[in-house]
């Protein structure tokens, strides 16, 4: 992550469920580095860092202590769509269509502030009666969406499996398109999970730009060398390969 990211095309705002987010952060800022450390598998340095964050983190945050969500993140799916080289059009696409699930704020808008923060969804995470992230989030997420979404639209699940499990996918309203990215190597497909983090943070990006409305706007997506195989694809999954 990084805060120090921002841009003048998003009006800052407050993430739905910061109420949510501050009760997860009540119990946080409870735990010692040592428990991090072995809650989340990192280092203790890692875990001392994370510690200080807690301690720090508000559900009101300033400018300074903040990042618009689509800027803030920084891992590979978020150089894939590498958010400051959009335009403004695209941006605003990104605002209504695109959804970030996050462990600690639910789920996130492009504008929603957000602080630096560790907790992976699928960290066993027990707080109050629940015994995890899923149990908690789950039921709010998932009707959240459905606030949103028609029978008629299409759902992106562009998620990682750790984080699209938290969505009851049965209580949708709308259909949902799973996507596979494979790399050709040696006449064989071969999952390689950085490229695959990378190539789905590519589909946004491509969806935002050509401002896709229907699966055959999505199944055009060509960014570095990726190209649909219709042989591979089912009904709800379209695979792509280079």
């Amino acid at each position: 992550m990084n805060i120090n990211n921002s841009t003048s095309l998003l009006k800052a705002t407050t993430p739905k469920f910061i109420e949510e987010a501050t009760l997860i952060q009540h119990y946080l800022k409870q735990k010692s580095p040592k428990y991090l450390s072995e809650l989340m598998a990192i280092s203790q340095k890692l875990a001392d860092e994370n510690w200080e964050r807690n301690q720090v983190w508000t559900a009101h945050p300033t400018a300074k202590e903040s990042a618009p969500a689509l800027f803030a993140f920084t891992g590979e799916v978020y150089r894939g769509i590498d958010a400051k080289t959009l335009d403004k059009e695209s941006i605003a696409y990104l605002q209504k269509n695109y959804r970030i699930l996050s462990g600690l704020y639910g789920l996130l808008k492009p504008s929603d502030r957000v602080m630096l923060y560790r907790m992976e969804m699928g960290r066993n995470f027990e707080f109050e009666h629940y015994k995890n992230l899923y149990e908690f989030w789950r039921q709010r997420l998932t009707e959240e969406l459905n606030s949103e979404l028609s029978a008629k639209d299409l759902v992106l699940n562009l998620a990682s499996a750790e984080y699209c499990k938290v969505i009851d996918r049965k209580q949708l309203k709308a259909r949902v398109i799973d996507f596979d990215f494979y790399e050709m190597k040696d006449g064989k497909m071969k999952t390689i999970v950085v490229y695959t983090k990378h190539a789905r943070g590519l589909m946004v990006r491509f969806c935002a730009q050509t401002k896709a409305k229907t699966i055959d706007d999505v199944k055009a997506f060509t960014l570095e060398n990726y190209r649909i195989d219709e042989s591979l694809c089912s009904e709800n999954k379209l695979v792509f390969t280079r």
